[in-house]
């Protein structure tokens, strides 16, 4: 089951550099099977009235993201999964993106 999340009430911080996502077994890069890109994960905080959580979310197609920066996350899905005894929500995007005027930046 796909889980279609609204971010509108959330703000986003990049707090990791991309990824690409690789094949645990061959080391090859993972590839979105719709769009043929290579999947990319990112690490993100998501800040909302209730406090902040730490999601990695996966997208295809390098972002153009820097650590520190607020980004916009567009179409954000949540899948539960379990396998092997072991279970957790796997987060993905169709996109993410800087968002116009807002960045952070490293303290001085």
């Amino acid at each position: 089951m796909k889980l279609k999340i609204d971010t509108a009430a959330v703000s986003w911080m990049c707090t990791k550099t991309a990824e690409a996502r690789t094949d645990f077994e061959t080391g090859q890069p993972k590839v979105d099977k719709t769009t043929g890109l290579v999947l990319w994960q990112v690490q993100l905080m998501a800040l909302d009235s209730d406090g902040a959580e730490v999601l990695t979310v996966t997208v295809p197609g390098e972002p153009k993201v820097t650590v520190g920066q607020q980004v916009t996350v567009v179409n954000l899905v949540a899948t539960p999964w379990n396998q092997n005894g072991r279970a957790g929500v796997a987060y993905r995007a169709d996109a993410i993106t800087v968002s116009e005027g807002k960045s952070a930046g490293p303290r001085q």
